[in-house]
């Protein structure tokens, strides 16, 4: 019986204790319970950018391929041998500067013996001039005489022609490239020897698609930019718009003209052209930074005034974005004019969320930045 009733005594008490244990740690949780109910999360501190309207141009941006104002290969005109090259790979040449000369010794004696037959064929006119003068030469022997000055004096200036034609120059100043012939070569009617580019001044060829069209004009300003923040945009403006649409693109071809006279721009080099089309327009517009980019639409936080106590809450909105220009997006609809959105910190936020705003600075907002060397 004792063992027993030791056991029920122990097992009473073990019941008591566990009584007392669930009643203390249900206290425990309803204090708890009670506390999160009331717990109010301290507000985030963000920074914050009044939505206002900014005056944007209408501008149309598209990569182009840079051409040489002129450009040619030059090639040879008569057969002959090289005999002679007047030009370094690269270099800048002028209009008229020997390029090439080409061996001329047979042309140059054929060239004497055709003005000795100029020579005889004059004072053989001269002589029978006279004699008809006289009445003692025939016409008939006058014309043949006349006719054979003529026939003289054309073979010298074929001659003279294809010595000039072996002399071969630049026709324009401009830069060439890496020539194609050594000493000795034996070149044939059309051999290419070298390319000429006058790169003082380029055209910049970029394609516009058939929407676009209609608002170009020639006489339109054109930036051109190569990327690199070390070297300037080039200004220009449109000087011819192609007269056809390609049937796969559906695009047309607008052709710039720019001054070059650091040669930045390289023909076959691709660049970024922008046109400004018209006057600037009013579009309202907030920082990248604002923007929540979500597959079921994109957000900004707005920070609103609570009516009861005027503290700033947050308030996810929906918006339909614009362009993009610089740091900052357009905002098509969504939002109005002043108010406020979060421009840095909009990632913790969560709706209906205390704000206050940051006192520490923020960078600088533009529409044109430009990156700098830390």
């Amino acid at each position: 019986m004792k063992p027993f009733k030791s056991v029920l005594i122990s097992l009473g008490l073990l019941a008591v204790l566990l009584v007392v244990i669930v009643g203390i740690k249900a206290e425990q949780l309803g204090i708890m319970a009670e506390s999160g109910a009331n717990f109010v999360p301290p507000p985030e501190s963000v920074s914050l950018f009044t939505a206002a309207p900014q005056s944007w141009p209408q501008t149309y941006t598209a990569i182009g391929t840079v051409e040489a104002d002129e450009g040619i290969t030059i090639s040879a005109q008569v057969p002959g041998k090289v005999k002679r090259i007047a030009f370094q790979s690269g270099a800048q040449v002028r209009a008229g500067e020997v390029l090439i000369e080409q061996e001329s010794v047979n042309e140059k004696a054929q060239l004497n013996a055709a003005q000795a037959r100029l020579r005889l064929a004059q004072a053989n006119y001269q002589r029978l001039e006279e004699l008809r003068n006289r009445k003692i030469a025939s016409q008939s022997e006058l014309d043949a005489a006349v006719q054979q000055v003529e026939s003289a004096k054309g073979d010298v200036d074929d001659l003279r022609a294809t010595l000039e034609k072996k002399q071969i120059r630049a026709p324009f100043d401009g830069r060439v490239g890496i020539r194609q012939v050594d000493l000795g070569t034996d070149l044939q009617v059309g051999t290419a020897i070298v390319t000429l580019q006058a790169t003082n001044r380029v055209r910049v060829n970029f394609p516009i698609p058939q929407d676009w069209l209609v608002q170009m004009t020639p006489g339109l300003p054109v930036s051109v930019s190569i990327g690199d923040p070390q070297n300037p945009v080039v200004s220009g403006e449109i000087t011819a718009i192609g007269a056809e649409i390609n049937p796969v693109t559906r695009n047309a071809v607008v052709q710039s003209s720019l001054e070059n006279p650091d040669n930045k721009l390289i023909p076959g080099m691709a660049v970024s052209a922008t046109v400004t089309l018209s006057e600037p327009i009013s579009v309202l517009a907030v920082p990248a930074t604002a923007i929540i980019y979500a597959p079921f639409g994109d957000t900004v936080f707005v920070a609103d005034k609570d009516a009861q106590t005027g503290a700033l809450v947050a308030r996810q909105q929906f918006v339909r974005l614009g362009k993009s220009r610089g740091d900052f997006v357009e905002i098509v609809d969504g939002i109005k004019a002043g108010e406020q959105v979060v421009s840095a910190g909009a990632f913790k936020l969560f709706n209906k969320q205390a704000l206050v705003e940051s006192k520490f600075p923020t960078p600088e907002f533009k529409t044109e930045p430009k990156p700098t060397n830390s």
